[in-house]
């Protein structure tokens, strides 16, 4: 993932819920502004296991959608290779966001990480 200021963001939006996807997305869209690239919104786990492959930096998956088995969702995300955060929102639990982020590290940085997690 680059952080590169002229780059658009690319995020999948992941629900059944139609409501909950449009706000998902005018909220991304509202704080990011012209660095936000929605690529798709999605209601399935099958329509989302195949758009992970196409890189988006964030895909952000509604935790209470029964029709998403969160357990294959996270093991694709787990088992892919590519730079990715994934968030998890409910409904359900207000206040209750969960992120994931799959990103390489050289040696170095891993072995700074190991020493101190905690640090930014």
């Amino acid at each position: 993932m680059t952080d590169s200021p002229s780059r658009a963001r690319r995020v999948l939006i992941v629900s059944a819920n139609p409501l909950f996807r449009e706000g998902l997305r005018k909220l991304y869209a509202e704080r990011w502004g012209e660095q936000s690239a929605t690529v798709a919104m999605l209601t399935s786990l099958e329509e989302a296991l195949p758009a992970l492959e196409t890189r988006p930096d964030l895909v952000i998956v509604d935790y209470d959608d029964k029709a998403i088995n969160r357990e294959v969702f996270m093991k694709r995300f787990v088992d892919g290779e590519a730079p990715m955060q994934v968030m998890l929102v409910s409904l359900g639990e207000s206040g209750q966001v969960v992120v994931y982020d799959r990103r390489t590290l050289t040696f170095a940085q891993a072995e700074d990480w190991l020493n101190n997690p905690w640090t930014e």
